[in-house]
């Protein structure tokens, strides 16, 4: 299944918060703040699409679906497949919020099916790309 970057599946909906740190993004209706590189702006209301890399991504056999830690840089991530773009070896997965995770060399993106559960640990620099 591919879902190309830029459909409506794949944007996250978060309130920048204000301050002159790293950019943090809250996630409405939740206690999750994400530190994500990110181009300066206003706070606010914001859309973008989350990009992240991870270390190895594993299949899960339980456990629900989670960013560690609740507030900072995400490290630890777990979700469903939402999505795989076998072109650029990235999968599309519902961790909270749609984000696109960079699939490791030795791994491939279409080994993973629309619904499976996931896990993997994230390479430092998450972003968040404005729509």
């Amino acid at each position: 299944m591919s879902a190309p970057a830029g459909s409506a599946i794949d944007l996250a909906h978060l309130v920048r918060l204000p301050g002159d740190a790293a950019p943090s993004f809250a996630v409405p209706h939740s206690n999750y703040v994400l530190e994500l590189m990110a181009a300066p702006g206003a706070a606010g209301k914001v859309q973008g699409r989350i990009t992240a890399r991870a270390l190895k991504v594993h299949l899960a056999q339980g456990g629900g679906v989670f960013i560690e830690p609740l507030q900072g840089a995400p490290r630890i991530v777990q979700g469903r497949v939402l999505a795989t773009d076998a072109v650029t070896n990235r999968i599309l997965a519902n961790v909270v919020v749609p984000m696109w995770i960079a699939v490791p060399d030795g791994q491939a993106a279409s080994a993973f099916r629309h619904g499976d559960l996931v896990n993997f640990y994230v390479e430092s620099g998450a972003r968040l790309e404005p729509a």
